[in-house]
């Protein structure tokens, strides 16, 4: 399991009974966590908690107070980045912590790329408020931002004045036909970033399941690398995929290298338990010693 261990400015507190406590900053945070099984290992932390969110129906619920959005520091590198963060009605505050370890990866690739006088295109889908896509662009990327709700691609603009990026491409559009629209145009990609959601509604379009949409994209993925030089990252966070399960559709697809990383992803808690928070498929392909 990869675990990031350089934040500061977060901190797993603790986890169990289906929830997880959380540090954002001078704010701790009590959320839902259906992976967070088991027992709480110190009940007398929990009453800490300034903010709880308490679900509903449909993963959507309600915050018993309210949170002025705030900022929160991340760095990598000696690059600082800084992420927006506020409430929403799916227990979400704009990032997601464990995803750091993906970050170290695509700085690494890209500054790879670049010692090799390539400029790497990155196509980030899914992308959400934008964390991989800053990074990406940081470390001298020219990156393509697609998501299907503009709410949350005007959040990721947001992100990017926050750290003076302005280089970025935006894109509102479901991930499913930007890609087909790239196959037609043979548009290619050095590196290409999906993060999908376990369902999502699409307006104007067929709305998003993971279990049946996920191959098909992915084989049409595959016809958009660049063919020697490239790098692939694939998270997933539904329970009814688990990782076997992933890996044999994967290793389904004829155009499918069996050279990948496969494995999950996660958080380290103060009390020294691991939370285990999705799967993780990595391809990295690199050329005359990058």
């Amino acid at each position: 399991m990869h675990n990031p261990n350089n934040w500061k400015t977060y901190e797993l507190i603790d986890f169990g009974e289906g929830r997880k406590l959380e540090r954002f900053g001078d704010i701790i945070v009590d959320r839902p966590e259906p992976s967070a099984l088991g027992k709480k290992s110190d009940v007398s932390n929990w009453i800490n908690a300034q903010f709880r969110f308490n679900e509903e129906k449909g993963q959507k619920g309600t915050w018993d107070s309210a949170i002025r959005p705030f900022d929160i520091n991340y760095q990598l590198h000696e690059q600082n980045f800084r992420f927006h963060l506020k409430q929403t009605a799916f227990k979400h505050l704009g990032i997601f912590p464990e995803q750091a370890i993906n970050w170290e990866f695509i700085a690494d690739h890209c500054t790879r790329f670049r010692k090799s006088n390539i400029e790497p295109k990155v196509l980030n889908l899914f992308a959400y408020t934008g964390a991989a896509s800053l990074v990406a662009s940081r470390f001298g990327a020219s990156v393509t931002h697609v998501d299907s709700s503009k709410t949350i691609v005007n959040w990721a603009r947001d992100n990017a004045v926050l750290n003076d990026i302005s280089n970025i491409r935006w894109i509102v559009e479901d991930a499913r036909k930007f890609v087909e629209r790239c196959i037609k145009r043979d548009e290619k990609y050095h590196g290409v970033i999906l993060d999908p959601p376990i369902f999502g509604m699409v307006p104007k379009g067929k709305n998003w399941k993971l279990n049946s949409d996920l191959k098909p994209l992915l084989e049409n993925i595959l016809k958009i690398l660049m063919p020697e030089n490239h790098f692939l990252i694939l998270n997933t966070y539904s329970p009814q995929l688990p990782l076997h399960k992933l890996k044999a559709d994967l290793n389904s697809i004829p155009s499918f290298t069996g050279n990948y990383e496969a494995s999950t992803l996660g958080l380290k808690s103060l009390t020294g338990k691991d939370l285990e928070l999705g799967n993780l498929i990595r391809i990295s392909q690199l050329q005359n010693n990058y």
